[in-house]
């Protein structure tokens, strides 16, 4: 269940966007509940209770702000989406602070529904890798871990050691990389190599001339096989447009 919450002190704006959403939503899914508040602390309580994975938020609001709850969303680590709404351009800038998604402009020359449509896709897509697995090994034992933090994934013999975002030593797992391959193929993992499977996520650039992908975020540098250059390139480059 995709838990969707949408927080703006105009009523009636709040109501029509949050049509919107749901005609925007049902073309991927119908596994989504939306919540709908007029104040910030009431959508700060109501997260407290059942965590919201992705907030529609208006920015200029009484007493407390868009920004209010997105500091206090962040301080607390919250790992959800925030879609900031707002009629003033020049708070974009300032947003930055708060690790938006995305955002919308009441009074922009695109409509509105086109925005939502655009956004919408594009969380569908974020999404995917928002799913946890559970992985366990002697050394770290059990642990849940977000797909979207797994770097890339290098096969051994019989085994293969997932590498997981800010965790010192990789997870080793007893399976075979072909097989996790088809498995997180349609979550934006790529095969690279015999034995390096790679999340999209984290590809920076191909280095064509050294047959090499770059992983700039953890400093790393993988072969890959010119048996599969063509479709890593393709496959990169939809990626990237998706993301647009």
């Amino acid at each position: 269940m995709i838990n969707i919450a949408i927080c703006d002190d105009n009523i009636i704006f709040m109501n029509n966007f949050q049509c919107i959403i749901e005609k925007s939503m049902k073309k991927y899914t119908d596994d989504f509940k939306i919540t709908t508040v007029s104040n910030g602390s009431l959508l700060l309580a109501k997260h407290l209770e059942n965590e919201f994975n992705i907030i529609f938020l208006d920015i200029d609001m009484p007493n407390v702000t868009g920004f209010d709850v997105a500091r206090e969303l962040r301080e607390h680590s919250s790992r959800c989406f925030i879609i900031f709404i707002t009629n003033h351009s020049e708070l974009v800038y300032e947003s930055m602070d708060f690790q938006p998604f995305n955002f919308i402009r009441k009074n922009c020359d695109i409509s509105i529904d086109e925005s939502v449509e655009k956004i919408v896709q594009k969380l569908v897509r974020h999404m995917k890798q928002n799913e946890k697995i559970i992985l366990e090994d002697d050394i770290s034992g059990r642990n849940a871990v977000y797909l979207k933090d797994v770097t890339y994934i290098e096969s051994e013999k019989h085994y293969v050691y997932y590498n997981v975002l800010n965790k010192e030593y990789p997870i080793k797992m007893r399976d075979n990389i072909s097989d996790l391959a088809d498995r997180y193929s349609s979550y934006d993992f790529i095969r690279i190599h015999k034995r390096y499977l790679v999340n999209l996520r984290f590809l920076s650039d191909i280095d064509s001339a050294k047959n090499e992908i770059v992983l700039e975020e953890i400093n790393k540098r993988l072969p890959m096989s010119k048996n599969y250059k063509k479709d890593v390139d393709e496959k990169y480059t939809l990626f990237l447009r998706s993301m647009i």
